[in-house]
């Protein structure tokens, strides 16, 4: 949708950007304001919130930012989010929150951690487009921005439950975005690559050819009317591999490729 106006219209006036305050999600946030939809920018700590915030201010004159630092991966956080949005109508929800840098087998992550990331990356996930897809559908317009990622596409070595959260997103998105359609909600799933964002600078260091993030976000918003999925250009053929690949295989390439990721030493994005 090429008109701000109308973009604004049909998804906003304001958008709530689950993990807002860097990397994606902040791009995210910055460009619904360029579009003129006001975001509420939700993560944890609420030092990094207020710096994307004024970031966000500074970057469009008169755009409205709210910040809520909340934790999603404990079972009230998704709670806190819809008590402290209510009475804003919400146009767009993007529900980004979800990198994985901690590279580890399965079994040898502590429980409580690996609980805490599936309460963050499907059961918050579920709740909040539950509740706002709810309000959207009176209204007969809004979007849903689930993130996915090519790790969706296929086991990984390493990062086992961060995959497989992935692949909760494309296949929930892909149900809703059939489901609300008559409802005049758009749902879309952007497939995205490896990106240097800040969690992911940190955590395995900058990569060759990765994506950057105002790229992502921009690119999904153009195509938000387009869904279910969009894949970003860099990875198509990428899951196109993926998906024909014989499974044992892929499982062996993927975890090879995820071992070098978190050795330093990651595969150039092609």
């Amino acid at each position: 949708m090429s008109d701000p106006t109308a973009f604004a219209e049909k998804y906003g006036p304001w958008a709530v950007v689950i993990g807002g305050s860097e990397g994606i999600g902040s791009a995210f946030a910055n460009e619904l304001a360029h579009r003129g939809i006001n975001p509420v920018l939700v993560a944890r700590t609420q030092s990094t919130l207020d710096e994307a915030a004024d970031e966000i201010r500074a970057a469009n004159p008169g755009a409205e930012v709210r910040t809520l630092a909340v934790d999603l991966s404990v079972p009230d956080g998704a709670e806190q989010v819809i008590a402290a949005t209510d009475g804003l109508e919400i146009g767009t929800l993007v529900y980004n929150v979800g990198s994985e840098p901690n590279y580890g087998e399965f079994i040898d992550h502590d429980w409580d951690m690996l609980a805490g990331r599936l309460q963050r990356n499907f059961v918050s996930k579920a709740r909040l487009v539950h509740h706002f897809a709810g309000l959207m559908a009176p209204r007969g317009k809004g979007a849903l921005v689930l993130m996915g990622s090519v790790a969706g596409f296929g086991g990984s070595p390493g990062f086992a439950l961060y995959a497989s959260s992935k692949a909760f997103s494309h296949t929930l998105g892909e149900g809703l975005w059939f489901e609300l359609a008559k409802r005049g909600i758009d749902v879309l799933t952007p497939v995205v690559g490896q990106t240097n964002t800040p969690t992911m600078v940190k955590a395995y260091g900058r990569v060759e050819g990765a994506a950057a993030p105002a790229d992502i976000a921009r690119e999904a918003l153009d195509e938000v009317g387009n869904g279910p999925i969009w894949i970003e250009a860099k990875v198509r053929q990428v899951v196109t591999d993926r998906i024909y690949a014989e499974p044992a295989e892929r499982a062996r390439s993927i975890g090879e490729r995820a071992a070098r990721l978190a050795s330093g030493n990651p595969v150039p994005v092609s």
